[in-house]
Order: structure tokens, then sequence, then C-alpha cells
């Protein structure tokens, strides 16, 4: 997957080259970089981290452009407590509690349109929105040893019955649709650059579980990446 994502963030470099000789339609290559928030119950999980992005604009009309683009976000989770017991089934008793400790990647291609104002003015402000494929690794890591039973959809493991802590530590990941929908503004620098803010909502449709009390629970996910960054 690592090798699909490079590949489609080097056709995009690739791509960018000619952007010079586009005339009156022309094609804008931009990259920027900033922070990451995820909201709503993946907000309870993971705080705020740090992000980057490439891509194209290309500019059919003053006040339409399509935009396709490759981002990474990355997060630190909150460090967490689940139930640890020393025997598989629990019939000693609660034990002690394990701690773990994870991390968040988000990988997105999207494909975007662009609601823009007047190309006359220097500060230039959009509408953008559009679709995507995301996907969302999940690092766990903890010092103990034992048994647990705990389900968590955005840790992308649900056991109902007990496990080795060897189970719920390590990598898992996700392929999974989304959207996004934003706004943003350029302000121009010279003849040949743009430097622009801009933040979008990314909801993301994730996995379904079976909860230890029988409920169906997801892994969709809401963020908020803020980016600052340069057309060409």
């Amino acid at each position: 997957m690592r090798k699909l994502l490079f590949g489609a963030f080097a056709v995009i470099l690739v791509a960018a080259a000619p952007v010079r000789a586009q005339g009156d339609r022309p094609v804008h290559f931009n990259i920027g970089g900033g922070f990451t928030m995820p909201v709503s119950d993946i907000g309870e999980r993971f705080g705020t981290g740090g992000g980057f992005n490439a891509g194209l604009v290309f500019e059919t009309s003053k006040v339409f452009a399509f935009g396709v683009e490759y981002a990474w976000n990355g997060t630190s989770g909150n460090t967490t407590e689940i139930p640890l017991s020393i025997d598989p089934d629990f019939s000693v008793g609660p034990g002690n509690t394990a701690i773990i400790e994870s991390k968040h990647d988000m990988h997105s291609i999207t494909f975007n349109g662009l609601l823009q104002t007047s190309p006359d003015n220097r500060a230039r402000f959009y509408g953008i929105g559009g679709i995507g494929a995301y996907h969302r690794n999940i690092s766990l890591t903890t010092p103990d040893i034992g048994f647990t039973t705990y389900c968590d959809p955005y840790w992308y493991f649900c056991y109902p019955a007990a496990v080795e802590i060897d189970r719920v530590v390590g990598d898992r990941a996700s392929w999974d649709t989304g959207m996004n929908l934003g706004a943003g503004v350029t302000f121009k620098m010279g003849e040949a650059a743009l430097f622009y803010i801009e933040t979008r909502w990314h909801y993301i449709w994730g996995p379904e579980f079976t909860g230890t009390d029988g409920e169906i629970r997801n892994a969709n996910g809401q963020y908020f990446p803020v980016t600052f960054g340069f057309r060409f």
C-alpha cells in the first residue's frame, strides 16, 4: 500500500512539471502543511497532530476548478488503561490494568471541486469539497503482559473474550471511503505564486465491530486539518 501511495504522489509531482504552459486554463501545483484536529469520538482517543499535502488544481474557468490531492496526517494517542488479568478466563478476579500507547497515521487521495471568487482580487476566497480514499493505520504498544477483554473500534479490534495482550498490540489498518468540505483563501505573491490558508472537515466511513455488549459500533472518523501552503 505504501508503494501505491508513493507512486500516486510521484505522478502528482511529474504532472506538475508543465504547469507554466497552460495559458488561460492554468494548472497549479500546491504544497502545504499544518495541524490536524481529530473531533467527535475519535478526538477522545487521539490528540492534535500535524499534516502534509501536495496536489494539482486545474482551473476550468475563472470561478470553477478541479483538484486532486495526496495528504498525510499523523496524531499521537492518549495513554489509555485497559483491564488486565493474569488468568485467561478472569476467574482469579480483576487484576491490574495495562497501559496502551497509540499512534494514528492517515494517508488520503481526494478528488475535489473548487468554487472561487474573482481572480482579479489580490485575496481570493474559495469553497472546496469532494470524495476520496483514506488509509488509516493504528499502532498500539504496551509494556504489560497478561490477558484482557476490550473493544474499541477506533483501535480496529474488539475482543469480547479474554485474549493475550500480545494480540491487542501491533499495527492495524483500513482503507475507507470519505468526503471533505471546507473553505480557504489565497493571496497573490508576484505573478506565479499564491499563498493559501485552508481548513476542511473530513468524514470517513470506517469498519464495524460488535461490542462486548452485542452492540454494533463503527470506526467512523472526523478530522479538521488546517493547512498553510503555496500554489505555483
